[in-house]
């Protein structure tokens, strides 16, 4: 029984390098830092900056209110004075004025006839009078008034019945409170000295009079409690918020705080004793909401991303850059440098992401960065978000990834930079004519100038980082990929001299893989820079590979078939590891061991079969390359072309339809061999493939007409 090994520590190490690329635990984990680190570079921006004071003290510094906010107290304060301004309201009661009166017409009715009645003594007359006094008006009168009462003559009780109707019904007119009944009561005496005066009455009559006209006098009018309970509502209501209006001084630097100032602090949560977790909460569901939205966004439409976490890495890399820049500028926010905000470099990630992934993650990532934007530079008009930093940033963002569109030079980070300056113009611009009262013509030439620096500043910072960014996650950017194609490159250079016949060979491999590529939507700049270097492995044993004999001996008929295969087949590892010494990135590399994928090197196979002799056994496994396989779209159009060129080259006359044969054949073989099977070439894809060769091919092989060649001079002619 074979010993169980343990994996050694670089066999562990490599498999975590390769696992952790493609975990949705570190996928998720890499979000949640992000998150994270999102949140504390947002925080200190939407919680206001706390102060430690106390009433009486004197303000160390001028404290203005950092929101608009409705004041809960002072607007209950003047909803209360404006309702104790509304005055009680009374209703009238006509009923009791009317049954007074009637009572007063009833009372005399009464008294006229008990006085009237002969058969009754002066005794029996004041009893009854009292007691229909007490029924009718009231039983609080004197002893004696009974007794005046019952003298009067007929007249005087006419004229007394009057004047107390008269004067009563005056009064309760008016109306008459239980407050103002005592009052109301003793001016009666003013009416009856001005009945006095128009009419004479003896002293008995005004004596009756006043005392009945008194004990009439009852309250008429009352509070009505709904009614002035409405009218109060109606002035409460009235009454418009009092607002703290942002920018507003609550304390001057060296005030004493007062009791009202304090309380405006605390209510606006200035104070450092208050503890308010509501705003902690609201940027933690914003910063879930933004990465929510991304995620589904890269897993949708970003797969290469979603299934490289170190791609995500770079991502989260450059957006955290970006991010810190704009943290830096923010701290010169003052209200000298209130524009400053339009100097944030957000050119710089979405150049950066449109170089090393692509446009569109960029144009997305611009528009979360136009987000944090708009928070980070808040501070002037002390707004949760200022819209004017995000619109700016958003613009001039996006327009810097389009400017980099199929770039071919380095010179077009700076063009891509000038392009996202002169776009920052334009809302800068619209924004000021738009709110002319924010600033002044000097404020918007500070603007503009800000905008630009953002654009040239971020395109500067671009070409800083890209290199770092390229060497660390292995990246290859479209300027990468030009520095490589340059001919004088060390390995291209080598490559020329050593073998001549292969870079000859590289260089036409690159024109095919190059427009094959293009022609189904793959990395055409890739496909042509791996064909420069798929075969750089040769440049250790040149003259076994028979494009660089050149009418020298061919070495291989010397040696043996296995040998000869074992050759072959090490240029592609031996030019891995030239590769890897030189540094060159990684997809480079993998071009140059994949492109043959486990093709059957078939002219060593067939020889060895030939020289096969009794009990040896040829297996074709062990003339095939060892692979792997083409993984990517690039590494198979490289391997095609690679194998259509030595193969077109051996036709002794490559007409169009022998190509077109030919390349279909090649295409065919590769793919019943299973060469496609691990990268994701379509049928259709293949298809186009082809074409794209056959007339790249048609347009290197085209025929020539033969020149005459100059007649010898002494001939004769004719």
């Amino acid at each position: 029984m074979k010993e169980k090994k343990e994996p050694s520590s670089t066999g562990a190490l490599s498999w975590f390098t390769d696992r952790w690329k493609t975990s949705i635990r570190m996928h998720l984990l890499l979000y949640a830092i992000f998150g994270i680190a999102f949140y504390l570079l947002l925080i200190k921006h939407i919680l206001p900056e706390r102060v430690e004071i106390q009433t009486g003290m004197v303000s160390p510094e001028t404290i203005v209110s950092p929101v608009t906010k409705i004041d809960l107290t002072a607007t209950e304060e003047a909803k209360k004075q404006a309702a104790e301004k509304v005055d009680r309201v009374y209703a009238k009661d006509d009923r009791l004025t009317n049954q007074q009166i009637d009572k007063i017409d009833r009372f005399f009715a009464d008294i006229r006839k008990i006085l009237s009645d002969d058969g009754l003594s002066q005794a029996q007359k004041e009893k009854q009078v009292k007691t229909v006094l007490n029924e009718t008006i009231s039983d609080d009168f004197p002893e004696s008034f009974y007794h005046t009462l019952s003298t009067l003559s007929p007249e005087a009780l006419t004229d007394v019945r009057l004047k107390a109707r008269e004067i009563v019904h005056d009064i309760l007119e008016k109306g008459v409170r239980q407050s103002e009944l005592k009052e109301k009561r003793e001016s009666v005496d003013d009416k009856i000295l001005a009945t006095m005066i128009e009419n004479s009455l003896d002293s008995k009559a005004r004596v009756v009079l006043r005392e009945i006209a008194k004990k009439s006098i009852v309250a008429n009018e009352f509070y009505d409690e709904k009614q002035t309970e409405q009218l109060r509502d109606a002035a409460r209501e009235a009454v418009r918020p009092i607002p703290i209006n942002k920018g507003q001084i609550i304390v001057a630097l060296g005030e004493v705080v007062t009791e009202d100032q304090y309380r405006k602090l605390e209510e606006l949560g200035l104070l450092r004793k208050d503890s308010n977790f509501l705003p902690h909460l609201g940027l933690g569901l914003l910063v879930i909401s933004l990465l929510s939205a991304l995620f589904f966004y890269i897993r949708r439409f970003h797969r290469s991303v979603f299934r490289n976490n170190a791609r995500l890495v770079l991502l989260f890399s450059v957006l955290l850059l970006t991010l810190v820049g704009m943290k830096f500028i923010a701290f010169g926010q003052n209200l000298e440098w209130s524009m400053i905000g339009y100097l944030a470099p957000i050119g710089l990630g979405t150049m950066l992401i449109t170089l090393l992934l692509n446009m569109e993650l960029a144009i997305v990532c611009a528009m979360l960065l136009a987000v944090a934007a708009s928070m980070i530079f808040n501070g002037e008009n002390h707004l949760l978000f200022d819209f004017r930093y995000g619109l700016v940033s958003l613009i001039s963002g996006t327009a810097a990834a389009f400017a980099l569109t199929d770039m071919r030079k380095r010179g077009a980070i700076l063009k891509a930079g000038a392009v996202a300056a002169v776009a920052s113009m334009f809302p800068i611009t619209a924004l000021h004519f738009m709110l002319p009262s924010e600033g002044t013509w000097t404020v918007l030439l500070q603007s503009l100038a800000f905008g630009v620096l953002s654009g040239l500043f971020s395109a500067v910072l671009t070409m800083g980082f890209l290199p770092y960014f390229e060497t660390v996650f292995g990246i290859l950017s479209p300027m990468r990929l030009i520095e490589l194609s340059n001919p004088n490159h060390p390995l291209l250079r080598e490559l020329l001299i050593k073998t001549p016949g292969t870079y000859h060979h590289s260089i036409m491999v690159g024109n095919l893989s190059e427009a094959a590529a293009e022609a189904i939507g793959a990395d055409g700049l890739l496909a042509r820079v791996g064909s420069y270097y798929h075969d750089i492995g040769k440049t250790k044993r040149p003259q076994f590979f028979i494009e660089n004999q050149l009418k020298r001996l061919n070495p291989h008929d010397k040696i043996s078939p296995n040998l000869s295969k074992t050759i072959i087949i090490s240029h592609a590892r031996d030019g891995v590891e030239i590769l890897k010494q030189h540094k060159i990135p990684k997809q480079i590399q993998d071009i140059a061991a994949q492109h043959h994928g486990t093709t059957l090197i078939k002219y060593f196979y067939y020889k060895a079969l030939q020289q096969e002799r009794d009990g040896d056994q040829v297996r074709q496994e062990d003339y095939r390359y060892p692979g792997p396989k083409a993984q990517f779209k690039e590494a198979a159009i490289v391997g095609i072309c690679d194998c259509v060129e030595a193969a077109v080259r051996s036709l002794q006359r490559p007409t169009p339809s022998r190509i077109q044969n030919m390349v279909h054949k090649i295409i065919r073989d590769r793919l019943e061999d299973g060469q496609f099977n691990e990268c994701d070439l379509t049928l259709k894809e293949l298809e186009i493939i082809a074409n794209s060769i056959c007339e790249t091919l048609q347009g290197i092989f085209h025929s020539r007409i033969e020149y005459p060649e100059e007649p010898v001079k002494g001939a004769k002619q004719g």
